[in-house]
């Protein structure tokens, strides 16, 4: 037997395999976690975050892309550690807005100009004497710079989110002096490019974890499917977790009522991508498998989101907010640790993902949509996590 029958052999039975997994699937229905639901959802506000952690931009339409949103969480921004002897850099540490709440006093906005689109980044904080302005003007509190930079010239670097590693290019000293410039300490603008990171765990509906989940009895076998024929993993650009997060004005209004009389809970600080209201009580969300948006574009829901202090800020300040709305998480831990993985602070919102058929398609706020399938139980975060990142969580 020659090498050309003997590829055709090994073709003919991973593609017999793989039928055979389908069929085994479909004939003991795997695990049934979901069951049909028809609800009717209208979006209010879409977001993104070209840069992770700044303040987001609202939007009208978000276009899918194979990490989410297109431009969303392209950027992060990084601590630099260095060797005290030989200044070298030791560690690139990623800035989460929870943990620097200051990120707050750094607006975006989107831009083109003469067929580029541009973003511009401004300083809000007490020190800009026009933090209204957010169009550039040269404002020595203002930067600019492409939105898909070309990385040619561009330093690579090795990056690593809660365990999902990518590699990224450093945007150069003039960005990182500008934003080292405010923050008080060494960081750089990085940017992922065509790079992505994976997602762990069983939360997104194609991993490893998610597959063996619903089919327990074939995931040994799927193991064997070469990689052309096995489903790919969902990935993520620097998004922490997930593709889109999703939340709803029910919940945050239940959040609302926790607060002294007068106060409104403002959802942006959730740092939501898509807000949605008809949900049929507070918190249902936690149990949402499916919504449909016009187009047959279906979103397939993930693990809820665990909250850190980023939900706490003065938009104003960059700083803790006084009162109710600085004690927002801590009222929120009083009942919403309801995720087993996740002991160590409450839930809000869910993430998302959609499916490479739907690239390129567009879904647009004051859309209707339809919650289909829902899950019966809350999803359990099954993450790999280093002990290093959940001591820093704590």
């Amino acid at each position: 037997m020659d090498s050309s029958q003997l590829q055709w052999v090994a073709i003919s039975g991973a593609a017999a395999l793989g039928l055979g997994l389908l069929a085994y699937d479909m004939q003991n229905k795997k695990v049934e976690t979901t069951e049909q639901t028809d609800v009717k959802l209208r979006i209010e506000e879409l977001w993104h975050y070209p840069i992770k952690g700044l303040g987001g931009i609202r939007i009208q339409s978000g276009k899918i892309g194979p990490q989410g949103f297109e431009d969303d969480r392209t950027f992060c921004l990084e601590k630099i550690h260095r060797d005290p002897e030989t200044k070298e850099i030791t560690t690139w540490e990623t800035m989460y807005s929870g943990f620097n709440l200051q990120m707050v006093l750094f607006k975006q906005i989107i831009t083109e100009e003469n067929g580029k689109k541009m973003i511009t980044v401004t300083r809000v904080g007490p020190e800009n004497p026009d933090p209204e302005q957010l169009n550039f003007t040269n404002s020595v509190h203002q930067i600019r710079f492409p939105l898909r930079p070309g990385v040619d010239d561009l330093k690579k670097i090795h990056l690593d989110l809660h365990g999902s590693a990518t590699d990224a290019y450093d945007m150069g000293e003039e960005v990182a002096a500008w934003f080292s410039k405010y923050l008080g300490f060494e960081a750089h603008l990085v940017y992922i490019g065509t790079h992505s990171r994976v997602v762990l765990g069983s939360g997104a509906p194609n991993g490893t974890m998610a597959q063996a989940k619903r089919s327990p009895y074939t995931a040994p076998l799927r193991r064997l499917l070469p990689s052309s024929l096995a489903p790919q993993p969902e990935t993520i650009t620097f998004q922490d977790i997930g593709q889109y997060l999703v939340v709803t004005k029910e919940s945050n209004a239940e959040v609302s009522s926790r607060l002294a009389e007068g106060l409104q809970m403002d959802i942006s600080k959730f740092r939501p991508n898509i807000i949605v209201s008809g949900s049929p009580a507070p918190y249902d969300e936690d149990y949402w498998a499916q919504v449909v948006f016009p187009g047959d574009i279906k979103m397939e829901f993930g693990g809820t989101c665990w909250r850190c202090q980023a939900i706490t800020v003065d938009y104003k300040t960059g700083k803790k907010a006084e009162g109710d709305e600085g004690a927002v998480w801590k009222k929120l831990a009083a009942d919403r640790r309801v995720d087993k993985g996740w002991k160590y602070g409450p839930v809000f919102g869910k993430y998302s993902y959609t499916a490479k058929k739907d690239y390129g398609k567009e879904i647009y706020a004051g859309d209707e949509i339809r919650l289909t399938k829902r899950v019966k139980e809350r999803p359990v975060f099954d993450w790999p996590l280093s002990k290093a990142v959940i001591a820093a969580f704590k």
